[in-house]
């Protein structure tokens, strides 16, 4: 049996995606996992795997949009998916390959995209490789086929989280334990529900409460969570609280690990966050009680009621001054998001927003603000780049002399414009747009899905 060498680089930017897809691939008979932490050093690595594997290597990346703007390393994936191309195989997911698989074949020159989750198919494609089989019988797999056609190997399942490793934690490699996985909420802006799915799928109780443990076990004290809405946890409802797998699940994380480890739980904090209807005072009283965490993130995004409905909010301004309230009144603070400049906004749209800002300020919240950065995989994936009008960035200058908000949100600005100028050079080409590569491919260059 040949032995596949599987190189990941190991861009700390995208290390909550890589750890998982390094978990998976692991335990996989005749796969060799390497890790390159600098860029600079892929090219090297390759030359020496591929003597040792005869070329059976196969090179991969996670990206975030983000990562592209930075024009140093843009050019330099480019530059090494021409040079290691025929020394082995080059692949790519994450949340931008996801959204964006045309361009990343076409503009970055990966030979295979994929798409969606990664913990299934990576392993499988591998397989297939190591087994001389037939790469597209494996799900999730997007291609150009023959410098002609693009190939879509069709969607998998979702997966069950509770059958992969959060972290390969025999590496000594750790992050937050990612307890839920899907968004049933789909807003417009955010990747998370196109490329995880609608459905919310959950770690179990059990197994959560094993990972800590072995994070505990490694002197880990802070235990952390991902979820995209930390209070939906255990519940497959909109807006409905599970409060007996909550309660349940830290109860058991505290009660197991803390006399013997001193750990400490943070839940609701990042990189977990919570919507605001999902908190009520039982919601409070049971944080209270088991939480080192007294600050809560709250995602509002805007304080225009209009905005909330075209953006898919599915709540209202007052029902975010109204968490706020409540979670003031237990004693927790309030970190609140807010994303300016996002598609349609009006001046009117900010004129709301800061008012529902300044409110939040007088009951000692604090406001994280971000700048709407166009993503591909989004249905806002075309929209213009977040601008920031100078008058209300006069005023939230004042909030922030005040201590009561904080954000990168003006570098995010300069980011979004990286992000539209890409898009209209053709480097990122979102899936919304397919035809739009094909000044760049045969005419009769199509997608299939098999």
């Amino acid at each position: 049996m040949k032995r596949i060498a599987m190189i990941f680089y190991y861009d700390k930017r995208a290390r909550y995606s890589i750890n998982p897809l390094v978990a998976s691939v692991d335990v996989v008979r005749g796969i060799d996992v390497y890790l390159v932490e600098r860029l600079d050093a892929v090219f090297d690595a390759i030359g020496f795997l591929a003597t040792k594997y005869n070329n059976n290597c196969v090179l991969g990346f996670s990206l975030l949009t983000t990562m592209l703007t930075d024009d140093q390393y843009l050019s330099e994936i480019i530059r090494l998916n021409k040079l290691v191309k025929d020394k082995c195989i080059t692949i790519v997911g994450g949340p931008h390959a996801s959204g964006d698989p045309i361009g990343s074949i076409v503009s970055l020159g990966f030979e295979y995209v994929f798409i969606g989750e990664a913990e299934y198919s990576l392993p499988r494609f591998l397989e297939a490789i190591r087994e001389g089989e037939d790469i597209l019988s494996v799900p999730g797999i997007f291609l150009l086929k023959d410098d002609e056609e693009f190939f879509f190997t069709g969607k998998g399942k979702p997966i069950d989280i509770n059958e992969f490793h959060p972290f390969p934690y025999w590496r000594y490699l750790f992050n937050p334990i990612e307890i839920s996985r899907g968004c049933p909420y789909g807003c417009r802006y955010c990747q998370v529900t196109y490329l995880h799915g609608n459905c919310m799928r959950h770690r179990s109780i059990e197994r959560i409460a094993d990972y800590a443990e072995i994070m505990a076990k490694q002197g880990l004290r802070d235990i952390r969570f991902i979820s995209p809405n930390a209070l939906a946890y255990g519940s497959n409802s909109l807006g409905t609280v599970n409060y007996t797998a909550i309660e349940e699940l830290l109860e058991t994380i505290t009660t197991r690990l803390k006399p013997k480890y001193g750990i400490r739980v943070f839940y609701g904090s990042f990189p977990s966050e919570v919507r605001p209807e999902y908190i009520d005072d039982e919601v409070a009283r049971l944080l209270l009680k088991y939480v080192a965490n007294r600050e809560i993130i709250i995602g509002a995004q805007t304080g225009s009621n209009r905005l909330l409905n075209f953006i898919g909010r599915k709540h209202d301004a007052e029902v975010v001054l109204n968490a706020v309230e409540i979670l003031h009144r237990h004693g927790f603070r309030a970190s609140v998001d807010f994303i300016i400049g996002l598609p349609s906004e009006t001046r009117s749209d900010l004129e709301e927003t800061l008012n529902v800002i300044k409110k939040l300020a007088q009951m000692n919240a604090r406001i994280h603000l971000h700048t709407f950065i166009p993503l591909p995989g989004t249905p806002f994936a075309h929209a213009k780049p977040g601008r920031i009008p100078a008058w209300f960035k006069k005023e939230v200058f004042k909030i922030i002399g005040a201590g009561k908000a904080y954000g990168e949100w003006l570098r995010q600005e300069k980011l979004a414009i990286k992000v539209d100028e890409l898009r209209r050079k053709g480097i990122i080409m979102p899936k919304a747009s397919y035809s739009s590569a094909d000044h760049q491919r045969p005419a009769s260059s199509r997608i299939r899905t098999l």
